[in-house]
């Protein structure tokens, strides 16, 4: 449970929502995207600037003002969330034609990157003036931040200089003298599947951390924590594969015991459900994961024609595996891989694609330039030409006008955070799905293929007429079905039905995980307070089924404020007895206002 607890001006306990659930993340890489300061563009060494953009491996002047000059634009495609690329100070200087101007070279994990702020500002992140504009003009408009996190390692070696790092300034560690023993000393990983290689030896030549040193682990915690305190929202934590679960665990901890409201995820680079070690990162380290899996389920649905949408419905269908699949960030371009216009340069597909990421389960993450159709493709698109300058800011282009109407519809529509996903129709070229959260419902049709009439039974919407929030089609629904529409190519219909919100005092989320229900079971809460029924199983209660091992419900509270409270899942069947919790009870103290989410895995034998 994650939540941040603080006193309002009654001096009344009030619990801050922490929950990215119905949260659309756009990933920005600063050096990219717009230039706001001129004055900075020379700092450092010089010619690790190009001003002519033909450079790819250079700074091309990107920074924070760029940032805060964009945010009514960032603000009106309806994103509420800015993950940046790193921006701590970097090392000051080329590897093989290429500056650090992807932030995963540190040097000073406590200053910015002057390349990023005003010249003449404070590099340190709790005086830097450009850094508290940026916080100020972002969350004024209801935007979070989140940054980019690299725990795993420092610099490569260039010109005779690696790993070092710096602590505000001051001489902390030296790979070459390393008399702290801040890293490890192991030659490149040559052998992906091996455990000990992953963790102790070398990423393309990067200097890696010993995490088992106690100073370095302080050090890199109190880092991170300077950044929270400067006012950022959440975590994205690259590379999480080559470090322990223990070591995730043990960051976890301390960064959500220092701000509780932290929502951190993980880069476990191009894991999969079906891969062991992709779901114990995700279920046992504390922290989200980057949803690889779905995003090649994507992108081969759009560019394998025996298998199109199939490929995503597969990939959902092993989602028990996981047990915060609603928490996965999903994405179908990042700056590791071609961009999806690379791989199928296809305007409309790309508005189907980003139609499918913004309906299903997950928290989605566009990639900047994705609403402006940015690609470039020399040598297949692939890194660095998947990280172009931003050229255009069109704010009534087609697929900017497509995540305006849906990242508002996320906001709005309880069904896309929480709710459960049910195939209707499916072939390659065709997808009708619902997602269904209470009385929540929305309805998604694509096709990327030939066009088609459909008759559409049980499709989740009540009875009456319906209108398309992307073209105002109407559609009627008579008996639960749609007896009749037409998909024309490359055609995407949303319906969507918003349901009463739960409101109490205090409304806590609960997700129960680990439990395979068969037909006709059900999973409910009792406990010793008149919400949960007092122990009585017949006013107990009932989750909502999500996917094949994962309930939830918004569970109001009121009569039963700021008191502690001991309740446990029990599953319900058909004539048989109850199934309970193999635990005492669990226990929790309701805060007197606020909303706050609780995951449970089942205890059993």
């Amino acid at each position: 449970m994650t939540a941040l607890i603080q006193r309002d001006s009654s001096q009344q306990l009030v619990v801050e929502e922490a929950d990215f659930r119905k949260e659309t993340i756009y990933f920005i890489v600063v050096d990219r995207f717009f230039s706001g300061s001129v004055d900075n563009d020379e700092v450092g060494r010089a010619g690790l600037f190009d001003p002519s953009h033909q450079h790819w491996g250079n700074y091309w002047g990107g920074d924070l003002e760029g940032l805060i000059a964009k945010a009514d634009y960032l603000c009106s495609l309806g994103v509420t969330a800015l993950w940046l690329s790193p921006l701590f100070e970097q090392v000051d200087d080329k590897l093989h034609e290429f500056a650090p101007m992807h932030g995963y070279w540190t040097r000073d994990f406590k200053r910015l990157n002057p390349h990023f702020i005003d010249a003449g500002d404070d590099t340190c992140v709790h005086r830097s003036r450009t850094l508290r504009r940026l916080v100020d003009t972002m969350h004024s408009r209801g935007i979070k931040l989140i940054l980019d996190v690299v725990c795993n390692h420092s610099s490569p070696e260039i010109n005779g200089s690696k790993g070092v790092v710096l602590d505000d300034g001051q001489p902390l560690a030296d790979f070459n003298n390393d008399v702290n023993d801040f890293y490890h000393h192991y030659p490149s990983i040559t052998d992906w599947n091996d455990e000990f290689q992953l963790i102790h030896f070398e990423m393309m030549g990067l200097a890696t951390f010993n995490e088992s040193n106690p100073d370095y682990r302080r050090y890199i915690k109190s880092a991170i924590c300077s950044w929270l305190d400067a006012g950022f929202d959440a975590l994205r934590i690259d590379t999480v594969k080559h470090m322990p679960v223990w070591f995730w665990q043990e960051f976890v901890t301390d960064i959500q015991a220092h701000k509780p409201s932290t929502f951190i995820f993980g880069e476990y680079g191009f894991g999969n459900p079906e891969e062991p070690r992709t779901v114990e990162y995700a279920n046992h380290t504390g922290m989200s994961i980057l949803d690889f899996g779905l995003c090649d389920a994507v992108r081969e649905a759009f560019t394998n024609s025996q298998r199109g949408f199939c490929a995503v419905q597969d990939l959902l269908g092993q989602d028990p595996v996981y047990d915060r699949a609603n928490e996965l960030v999903t994405f179908f371009d990042n700056h590791d891989m071609p961009r999806f216009l690379s791989i199928c340069p296809d305007h409309g597909r790309l508005e189907l694609a980003t139609v499918l990421l913004l309906t299903l389960r997950g928290i989605p993450c566009l990639f900047y330039g994705t609403e402006q159709y940015l690609v470039n493709s020399t040598n297949g698109g692939a890194d660095p030409y998947n990280r172009p300058m931003m050229t255009s800011w069109d704010v009534d282009g087609v697929l900017v006008g497509l995540i305006r109407i849906l990242t508002a519809l996320r906001q709005e529509n309880r069904a896309l955070a929480y709710g459960s996903h049910r195939q209707h129709w499916i072939n390659p070229a065709t997808y009708v799905f619902s997602r269904r959260y209470r009385d929540n419902r929305v309805l998604v049709m694509l096709n990327q293929g030939e066009p088609l009439t459909l008759g559409i039974p049980q499709c989740d919407l009540p009875d009456g007429l319906h209108r398309c929030l992307l073209t105002g089609e109407t559609v009627q629904v008579t008996n639960g079905s749609i007896d009749e529409i037409r998909l024309e190519p490359m055609a995407r219909r949303v319906f969507s039905v918003v349901g009463d919100s739960v409101e109490a005092p205090v409304v806590l989320k609960v997700a129960v995980n680990g439990y395979a229900t068969h037909p006709g079971e059900r999973i409910v809460l009792t406990g010793d307070c008149p919400e949960l029924g007092e122990w009585d199983l017949a006013a107990s209660v009932e989750l909502e089924y999500i996917n094949g091992d994962c309930w939830f419900a918004e569970v109001p509270f009121s009569r039963s404020i700021g008191r502690s409270i001991r309740y446990k899942a029990v599953v319900l069947g058909d004539g048989g007895p109850p199934v309970y919790e193999n635990v005492l009870h669990r226990h929790y103290t309701l805060p007197l206002q606020g909303r706050l989410k609780l995951n449970l895995n089942w205890s059993r034998l």
